[in-house]
């Protein structure tokens, strides 16, 4: 009988380095156990101390494929503990902000290429949800306009923290020029994730005026692109997009 690898284990080996940190996403990935998914990302950690090696190679993303997606409340379920893992690290990321030091920047960008890589991930995810019916019910829509909330601010809110405070912080109390040095040309990696939410917002877009949404008692409607005050509006999504990428820019224009 094959052992089972417990999941301390494999938290340990993901925080090791980035290598091992997506081997063993996507073993879990692979594995397709929705419950040992959900407590995985809701654990999963990079500790302070441990740098990228990889910081200006291209990401590896994750495969998801449509048989690996769970139920509506399953994925909420492992949307939410992905999002315990953006907020710890956005943490991290603010911690850096009031201890700026050159040794630490490694971690920074080790935590921006694996939240990235996590970010697409969890939006390959929703696309493949919202494939798999025309016609959802109100519970099921708003499953889904939580989870593509939560990813594209889960990111937005590591960025803005990164691009701004750990950079002008970094800037004000070491050398600028070795600080520059030392990102190389990360800010690249950057402007690419920015275009690929972008990619993302327009395919999650082109689905949601594919699809229905039939309230209990009531006939079908399409589902609106504003309820609630979330990103499916006009509004709100130019404002994220002005935010985002002045944020980029900024860092790009800091490191330049």
């Amino acid at each position: 009988m094959t052992k089972v690898v417990t999941l301390a284990s494999l938290l340990r080996v993901a925080a090791r380095n980035e290598d091992d940190f997506n081997v063993t996403c996507q073993a879990v990935i692979d594995e397709c156990n929705h419950e040992r998914s959900e407590e995985f990302f809701g654990k999963l950690n990079i500790p302070r101390s441990v740098d990228g090696l990889k910081i200006n190679e291209p990401l590896v993303p994750f495969t998801v494929k449509e048989d690996q997606i769970g139920s509506f409340p399953q994925e909420r379920a492992i949307g939410n503990a992905i999002q315990k893992f953006m907020d710890r690290h956005e943490r991290k990321i603010k911690w850096h902000s009031t201890h700026p030091a050159m040794e630490g920047s490694g971690n920074v960008m080790f935590i921006m290429r694996v939240s990235a890589t996590i970010t697409n991930m969890r939006l390959e995810r929703i696309h493949l949800l919202l494939s798999r019916k025309d016609e959802l019910t109100t519970d099921e829509w708003a499953a889904s306009r939580e989870l593509i909330n939560r990813a594209f601010l889960g990111y937005r809110n590591q960025l803005r923290y990164m691009a701004n405070e750990w950079t002008d912080a970094m800037n004000l109390n070491l050398d600028p020029l070795e600080f520059a040095e030392q990102l190389g040309n990360f800010y690249e990696l950057v402007d690419g994730q920015v275009r690929l939410l972008d990619g993302h917002r327009q395919k999650i877009e082109a689905r949601r005026v594919e699809m229905s949404v039939k309230p209990e008692g009531f006939p079908t409607v399409k589902p609106p692109n504003y309820f609630g005050g979330d990103l499916m509006s006009i509004g709100p999504w130019s404002q994220y997009w002005n935010n985002i990428i002045a944020k980029a820019h900024h860092f790009r224009e800091s490191v330049g």
